[in-house]
């Protein structure tokens, strides 16, 4: 690590590598990065939420140029290869030069966002650093609910100028992000009757990220199960359906039991429904086999089938460009948990009227089927700007420094940038990052040489900051 360059980013990304810091376990880290503000003889601030502020001053010619906000997040993804012994609670990161990456042994690495941190925090040491005020935000449990980002107070930053770092292409100048919410569904199983039927088992689709690959026509596996039991008689039910793990993943798999349904329809509607999605990526399989199990009540039954039927799924609205989505939904997961079978439906929107219209819309399939519900897990979005000062002047010492434009984009999903947007809507905000891939799994890696283009680019930028 000592020869890697530049130097300090990371000597202070070997330091994070040493404290575990998975969501919601980040005490250790938010605790160094004060020692280290404090060392460094800089206003320190900490917040009831772990959140870190580390102030440095303008250098000299730049105390009337706009403040700037670095910022990242201090807490990492706990991933590892099934054979490592890695506790994630104790022990630290083993980096691991592979060629022109560094990656971590049998884990996650961390880059993400800890690269960020350690920029951050080798300009803050900076003693030829060129450029205005700049404040270090560091945020905590980005990974999970964003809750560093929404409970962070609104008086705490003096910046005009906000640079996100978590970014993970480099030559990508991310200019906005969609916010969300999701809908929880919980209704109570009751009295389940054995029986005789059939199991149906879907798989082969992609999954993916409900945000990103939620226009690439990948399939939904609820969607495949509506296709086939909402077109079979009305006097069958069902039970121990599963389908989906996480509500920012598109479902790719799953299995019911049908009760009341003769084969022979089972083997149309399965038909039927290879062909209406057909064209979806991946190798779409359904199999139907004898099976006995617990059958969920007529009435709740009717409910499930009816309410994955006619629950909107997929793109809503699309941006002016054509290209971009505005707003979707994603029909995430169905499971039985403790006596309740559950649902969950994530909604996204780089618009808000958006967001509310198809929120609007789903509550009121499911409210006419008396189902109970609950809207939890809101995030904002961060809306495009159109007059930003930041992102033109971005462009240009991008242009100047790498011979091309950079790749303007907003992105469906969200990034904490919607949350300090909500809190402080005067700031002009972009996200930028170095090279990461596999990221939130144990392949993750990091370019190196990304990470000295994208450091020498973040302090030429700030230098032209006038």
């Amino acid at each position: 690590m000592e020869k890697l360059q530049p130097e300090r980013v990371f000597y202070y990304f070997s330091k994070l590598m040493e404290i575990p810091r998975p969501s919601f376990h980040e005490k250790k880290v938010s605790d160094f990065l004060v020692k280290t503000g404090k060392e460094l003889n800089l206003e320190t601030y900490q917040d009831e939420s772990l959140n870190v502020i580390l102030k440095r001053k303008a250098s000299k010619g730049y105390e009337n140029a706009p403040k700037v906000i670095l910022q990242g997040h201090m807490d990492m993804v706990a991933s590892k290869t099934e054979d490592s012994n890695h506790d994630f609670l104790k022990d630290s990161i083993i980096p691991v030069i592979d060629g022109k990456y560094l990656t971590a042994k049998d884990t996650t690495l961390g880059a993400d966002n800890g690269i960020a941190v350690a920029m951050g925090l080798a300009l803050l040491e900076d003693e030829n650093y060129v450029g205005p005020q700049i404040e270090l935000l560091v945020t905590t449990e980005e990974e999970t609910s964003m809750a560093g980002a929404l409970n962070l107070a609104d008086d705490v930053l003096e910046g005009e100028y906000l640079i996100n770092i978590d970014s993970e292409e480099e030559g990508v100048l991310t200019v906005g992000s969609a916010g969300g919410i999701t809908i929880f569904v919980e209704e109570k199983i009751g009295q389940e009757e054995q029986k005789d039927g059939y199991e149906i088992k879907v798989s082969g689709l992609l999954g993916g990220h409900s945000g990103m690959d939620i226009n690439d026509n990948r399939g939904n596996a609820l969607k495949v199960f509506a296709s086939i039991l909402d077109n079979l008689n009305s006097d069958i039910t069902i039970g121990e359906f599963t389908s989906g793990s996480l509500d920012n993943i598109i479902p790719s798999s799953g299995s019911v039991k049908v009760y009341g349904a003769k084969l022979e329809e089972l083997e149309e509607a399965k038909k039927n429904t290879l062909d209406k999605f057909k064209d979806v990526k991946g190798e779409l399989k359904i199999e139907i086999n004898e099976a006995s199990g617990k059958s969920y009540s007529k009435e709740l039954s009717e409910k499930i089938i009816k309410m994955i039927a006619n629950v909107a799924c997929g793109t809503n609205t699309m941006m002016k460009d054509g290209e971009t989505v505005e707003s979707s939904d994603n029909l995430a997961l169905i499971k039985e948990e403790d006596g309740f079978i559950k649902s969950e439906i994530s909604l996204r929107s780089s618009d808000n009227d958006a967001l509310e219209e198809l929120s609007k819309k789903i509550r009121t399939v499911i409210e006419d089927l008396g189902i109970n519900y609950r809207i939890d897990s809101i995030y904002p979005g961060w809306e495009y700007k159109e007059d930003s000062k930041l992102r033109p002047l971005a462009q240009k010492v991008y242009k100047e420094f790498e011979g091309k434009e950079f790749d303007t984009i907003v992105i469906h999903a969200g990034l904490e940038c919607g949350a300090f947007y909500e809190k402080y809507p005067n700031l002009d905000i972009i996200s930028i990052g170095p090279n990461i891939t596999g990221a939130h799994s144990p392949e993750e890696k990091v370019e190196i040489e990304s990470v000295q283009r994208v450091y020498a680019y973040l302090k030429q930028l700030l230098k032209e900051i006038k």
